[in-house]
């Protein structure tokens, strides 16, 4: 009687486990970069948040075709092909990172945090960096 216990315990314990690791894993597959974009700032939504106010905002910049070599540091999710989080990147120093490592092309946004991002294609990307070119411009 006492074996039989254990393992409804054991089995009772390990759902929840098995639970919350397919639920980490399932999840990690389908990583994005919530975007949001209006005329007073940007909102970037992954396992990090950032509001950047467009008045607080020195440039934006594109860089195409860029081999940055960027490093993980402190905060932060990486899987096979996306990463948001604390960031050092060559040239640019700590940041906040949100990006797709198959996609060699990123906006810097250089603020209170500089801020260095794109999305899964180089044509969104530039598509995102010219409408953020033309709000920073309407708030100056």
């Amino acid at each position: 009687m006492g074996k039989r216990i254990k393992i409804v315990l054991v089995v009772i314990f390990m759902i929840p486990i098995v639970l919350i690791l397919f639920i980490m894993i399932s999840s990690s597959n389908e990583t994005k970069i919530n975007f949001y974009c209006n005329e007073d700032y940007i909102e970037l939504d992954s396992l990090i948040h950032d509001k950047i106010y467009f008045q607080d905002i020195q440039d934006i910049k594109l860089l195409c075709n860029n081999d940055m070599h960027i490093q993980k540091q402190g905060i932060g999710f990486l899987n096979n092909d996306f990463f948001s989080g604390e960031a050092v990147a060559e040239d640019i120093g700590n940041c906040r990172a949100y990006y797709y490592l198959s996609n060699d092309s990123y906006i810097l946004i250089d603020s209170n945090v500089d801020v260095l991002l794109n999305f899964k294609s180089k044509e969104e990307t530039r598509e995102i960096y010219e409408n953020l070119k033309t709000y920073l411009l309407k708030s100056r």
